[in-house]
């Protein structure tokens, strides 16, 4: 057969010479991994013929058939001249090519959608349109080349771009005239044919399909396109013992694919994808320590259908949503409508914390082989995943060895791969990304597809991050997967809005809410919207939150307001002040050390932003928790200055909050953190119930930079009169519907200032702009953007994200250095990026606007601002343009405009 003059793989050896693996046995390799995979996972093999509507071995055949045919642009003699010493050896009729192939044409050659490109000329007077009236068509509609197509496009972008419909009469893929002798062409178009014939024999025959059947159309190729690349990445694995190289044509093919199939099981097992099963009984109660019982939520577990649908959960802050939500991802686990979790959190604080609670949940789900993968920028130094990665490699599963959570090196190795473990636990970016124009972005929609996808704090995000995540659950409705969502704080509009994204256009009619629905509640959508509450019996206690309002210019705490807070710490109380913004956070940080010196020592001021350097803030966090933790050391009092990161990303607890007035959801996710824990101590007298002092403006004041912040004028407004009129006392769980529903409202109260109707107006026509630049760029036709941690940043936030900004010093000798002391220039490339990404910090991005305020000088082609700054007494100081910039460890980064 002439297919095996073609090789596929090719390497040079020790001593300099070139060794091959003919491109018929790297097709069949990559087809092994797909049928031992396939064989694998009941929940693949259900969500493939859910979308093929055929049998299991007719999809099974199909699916491997279209797998082997991924690298059908490899059969052309500008790949294979891309190693002309291993062509020469492989092909002994080489020289009747005649070829004068320039190397550019060479160099831009790209296999994959030319595999589109190929399959079409060969069999083109069987694609071209059939009807009569062809002027009028365009061979587009061709119903057999559109079934063969939604298999093909997919397999044809396993190296990152899926191909496109295009690629079929793209003239980049034709060969310059005279550059190859008609025999060559006719030799290659020869190999072409003779390899769909060769598969049409091992695949489709054995299930009385043959070439002259068209596949059935698939609505959306995301799960393809991901299974062939993750497929053709392990198929790829060449050393001993694994697919090693192979250049001798054999007469069987069909025992040739039977003896890879072992080494698939075996690639598998080992990148920690398959190995493991999930365990019986799957309930709320095997999450809890003895003697505890199922409690709110958790009760209601056992109602959910089990089916593929999206279920979002309302309940409050520590009522036990996460152990639902693993619950009843269990249940589908074990009905096969999954195989694995992906939960994915707004920051990589609240995904650090995370990853402890899922170490301990996933050997209760799972038994065997278990890999928890952390994924988000900086998951590299969190030390609790690298201690995962190391036992994996330390301790290799095997046999009945008892059931641990580890992480695949394999799997560890890149963020695309985060969701093909049983757990993956990452920042919502990370799934946001899986629909936006990203290389490889298929891989992430394949892995969340086949999974159980968790977000919680489902709030958390802006209008152009719901236009991206209403695009995230299509795309997990498409391929027959489930998605649970957690919020304690999610208004009716946002509810309707997500229900509604699932449900598709497929689904009439609009979703009915109950009017005054009850909290906590679960709403699941399947086939049809259905609700589960608690009765009488299971309602959470009232719990009741004091109230006390100071009125004050700017939001800004009096010399009056800080002295009570030094007395309280004194006398052993934990306060907490959280601030909206870092420069006043820092600023009164600043102020209470000057009025507290000599009654508080350093340790009992911490100040904890954004604007640390990740090592610096990862000390402070650790700290926080120790200090304010479920096992919190509380000998003496403390005051935690902090901004909005605490009020979602550590699970601390505080006798008296201070806050600056915000949002109503966001003020309930701060007021979590009173009395969150039962303290071990007695809480200090006149701090026995939960107080929180509220900052508000005098009625003659706008929000000014809060504004900014928050967006909304009218939530801030709305929010005080609420606050006004609450009596000094807020009881949950009540306050969620009776408080969240009104404030967010999109109906006018009526009473509503000029200013704050003009902020509204303002905020609505934003929104809608985001919303329509997400759907844009989902759109778009852009080139595939490049899978980095800034890029995804970049395309997954709006507007204000943070720049990553690296301060950089230089030492007694002249050269560069991080601020851990690290010589840039001498970094190891295997950890460049992670020593600098430790070492660097997020600053807004309006901070590069204006060049009147100095804009900072220009990002790097990885998107990083590089800042040079000198050593100053306890810290560093730069300047650039207008502004002087300063870092100090115990306060962060600052800048001051002169």
């Amino acid at each position: 057969m002439s297919f095996y003059n073609y090789w596929g793989k090719a390497s040079k050896n020790h001593n300099n010479k070139s060794s091959y693996h003919l491109l018929v046995y790297h097709c069949l390799d990559v087809a092994a991994v797909a049928k031992a995979w396939w064989q694998a996972s009941a929940s693949l093999r259900r969500q493939f013929c859910n979308q093929s509507g055929l049998s299991d071995k007719q999809t099974q055949a199909w699916l491997l058939f279209f797998i082997a045919l991924h690298d059908l642009g490899k059969f052309d003699l500008r790949f294979q001249l891309k190693a002309k010493l291993v062509w020469w050896q492989v092909n002994p009729e080489a020289s009747c090519f005649q070829p004068r192939v320039p190397k550019k044409n060479i160099n831009d050659y790209y296999h994959g959608p030319a595999g589109v490109y190929w399959l079409y000329q060969d069999l083109h007077a069987r694609f071209a349109s059939e009807d009569a009236d062809s002027y009028f068509f365009d061979d587009d509609d061709n119903e057999s080349w559109d079934a063969w197509f939604s298999w093909l496009g997919p397999v044809a972008g396993h190296h990152g771009t899926m191909a496109d419909n295009s690629d079929k009469d793209n003239h980049n893929f034709t060969f310059l005239p005279g550059s190859v002798s008609a025999q060559g062409l006719a030799l290659l178009k020869q190999a072409r044919l003779e390899w769909l014939k060769a598969l049409e024999f091992l695949f489709l025959k054995p299930v009385a399909l043959t070439l002259e059947d068209d596949p059935p159309f698939l609505a959306d190729g995301t799960l393809l396109a991901g299974f062939c690349s993750v497929s053709d990445w392990l198929g790829s694995s060449s050393g001993e013992g694994d697919f090693e190289f192979e250049s001798q044509p054999i007469d069987n093919l069909q025992d040739w694919f039977k003896s890879r199939l072992p080494i698939a099981r075996r690639l598998l097992h080992r990148a920690g994808i398959t190995g493991y099963q999930s365990r019986d009984n799957p309930a709320v109660q095997n999450f809890l320590e003895a003697g505890y019982q199922p409690r709110q939520v958790q009760c209601l577990v056992k109602q959910l259908p089990l089916t593929g649908s999206l279920t979002l959960i309302e309940a409050s802050t520590g009522s036990g949503k996460t152990e639902a939500a693993l619950a009843h991802a269990w249940q589908l686990i074990q009905q096969n409508l999954a195989d694995s979790i992906v939960f994915a959190l707004p920051t990589q604080a609240t995904a650090n914390a995370m990853l402890g609670r899922i170490e301990k949940a996933a050997p209760v789900i799972f038994e065997g082989q278990i890999n928890a993968v952390l994924a988000h920028g900086r998951a590299g130094f969190q030390e609790h995943f690298i201690n995962l990665k190391q036992a994996f490699n330390s301790h290799p599963a095997q046999g009945e060895e008892e059931a641990r959570v580890q992480c695949a090196q394999w799997l560890a190795e890149s963020k695309k791969r985060v969701f093909l473990g049983q757990i993956g636990i990452c920042t919502v970016d990370q799934v946001l990304v899986s629909v936006l124009p990203v290389r490889h972005k298929f891989v992430r929609g394949f892995g969340i597809g086949r999974s159980v996808l968790i977000i919680d704090e489902v709030h958390a995000y802006d209008a152009y991050m719901y236009g991206l995540l209403e695009e995230v659950l299509k795309q997990q409705r498409a391929v027959e997967g489930s998605a649970i969502l957690l919020s304690a704080t999610l208004p009716d509009y946002q509810k309707q809005q997500l229900m509604a994204a699932w449900a598709g256009k497929k689904v009439p009619g609009r979703f009915e809410y109950p009017v005054d629905a009850p909290y906590p509640l679960i709403t699941n959508y399947g086939q049809k919207q259905r609700h589960f509450s608690l009765d009488t019996r299971q309602q959470p206690a009232t719990t009741r939150v004091n109230i006390e309002l100071q009125t004050v210019s700017e939001l800004l705490p009096d010399d009056g307001l800080l002295e009570r807070m030094i007395t309280a710490a004194e006398q052993g109380v934990q306060v907490c002040f959280i601030c909206n913004l870092v420069d006043v956070a820092q600023q009164s940080l600043h102020q209470l050390r000057e009025k507290a010196a000599g009654r508080l020592n350093e340790e009992q001021l911490i100040l904890i932003h954004s604007r640390f350097v990740f090592a610096d803030r990862q000390k402070k966090e650790d700290k926080v928790l120790e200090l304010f933790g479920p096992e919190g050391k509380r000998q003496q009092g403390h005051i935690l200055v902090s901004t909005q990161v605490f009020e979602c990303s550590i699970d601390a607890d505080m006798d008296w909050m201070i806050s600056q007035l915000c949002p109503i959801d966001l003020l309930f996710q701060r007021w979590g953190r009173l009395h969150r824990h039962q303290s071990k101590h007695k809480r200090p007298d006149g701090f026995d119930q939960p107080l929180c002092t509220v900052l508000v403006p005098p009625e003659s004041e706008d929000y000014q930079l809060h504004a900014l912040i928050y967006g909304d004028s009218r939530i801030l407004w709305r929010t005080q009169q609420l606050l006004v009129k609450s009596g000094n006392i807020v009881e949950f769980p009540r306050a969620y519907r009776e408080w969240i529903e009104p404030v967010y409202d999109k109906d006018d109260w009526g009473s509503e200032p000029d200013w704050v109707m003009k902020s509204h107006q303002d905020f609505a026509d934003h929104q809608q702009s985001q919303r329509m630049g997400a759907q844009t760029l989902i759109k778009s036709g852009i080139n595939a953007l490049a899978d980095t941690d800034n890029h995804i940043s970049a395309v997954t936030r709006d507007g204000e994200m943070n720049l990553t900004l690296v301060p950089v010093t230089c030492n007694p000798v002249g050269k560069r250095c991080l601020l851990d002391g690290s010589v840039i220039d001498e970094l190891d490339k295997s950890d460049r990026f992670e020593k600098i990404s430790l070492n660097s910090l997020g600053i807004p991005a309006s901070w590069n606007k204006k060049k009147s305020e100095g804009q900072l000088p220009d990002m790097d082609e990885d998107g990083l601002i590089w800042l040079e700054m000198e050593f100053v007494e306890q810290g560093y100081r730069g300047q650039w343009g207008e502004a002087e910039y300063t870092y100090f460890p115990e306060t962060g980064f600052r800048r001051t405009k002169k």
